[in-house]
């Protein structure tokens, strides 16, 4: 397993990167529900479970943090972390989990990371990248697993998807559901709450399709703007 290695002067420089980056190809990032994470109690952890539709959806997952203020951690895929070891600088830390053996080294991992803090950890439980409107949808219990290694947490579904609106680029839409308390008691039961989390998210995915097909964006704030604009 790959461990994280956060560096503070490197994550401010690469929030300038991506941000910049962000508003070169998307005609801007609209995000509804931002202040539930502003607003939250912080005696607990945080783990945020998002749908996996495009390779930029770890770099809105990066900037949706870095506009709450969280110290944020990600899993990732080993093979790709390899590929991008400089994501480890940025709380990214590594899963096989084609191993058992090494996908119980990174939920103790996690568990240990998150436990006794108000850290928030990034989870794309699909375990591969699949068209927004799959159904059902399936998730592995990794989630659930970590936040009973870390003695209980928050944790709400975030929606992201990818319009082609009225502009020859896209614009990115993300949407954060309801977050809730997962207590980790004698009872817990991992695919129950995976169940759970599937069930959030689902809705929270037709929240925000339905949104963008009824042009409905009142809730959203745009934290990103299109660099023709910056």
């Amino acid at each position: 397993m790959i461990p994280a290695r956060k560096s503070a002067w490197f994550e401010r420089a690469f929030a300038v990167y991506n941000r910049n980056l962000l508003a070169r190809r998307f005609e801007g990032l609209r995000v509804a529900g931002l202040d539930r994470l502003r607003t939250r109690a912080d005696n607990l952890p945080l783990v945020l479970y998002a749908n996996h539709s495009s390779w930029w959806d770890g770099l809105i997952a990066f900037e949706l943090g870095r506009a709450c203020k969280l110290d944020q951690y990600v899993m990732m895929e080993e093979k790709q972390l390899r590929r991008y070891p400089l994501f480890r600088k940025l709380g990214a830390f590594s899963v096989v989990r084609e191993s058992v053996r090494e996908s119980v080294r990174s939920i103790e991992y996690a568990g240990q990371m998150l436990r006794g803090s108000s850290r928030a950890l990034w989870m794309f439980p699909q375990g591969q990248t699949l068209a927004n409107d799959a159904r059902p949808l399936r998730l592995y219990n990794g989630a659930a697993h970590i936040i009973r290694r870390a003695g209980g947490a928050f944790a709400a579904p975030v929606a992201m998807r990818y319009e082609f609106l009225r502009d020859f680029r896209p614009e990115a839409f993300a949407r954060l559901g309801v977050i809730e308390r997962i207590e980790a008691r004698d009872d817990f039961d991992a695919r129950q709450i995976t169940r759970g989390f599937a069930d959030s998210l689902t809705r929270t995915l037709d929240h925000l399709h339905a949104d963008i097909l009824a042009s409905r964006f009142d809730d959203y704030a745009e934290i990103v703007a299109p660099k023709r604009r910056l």
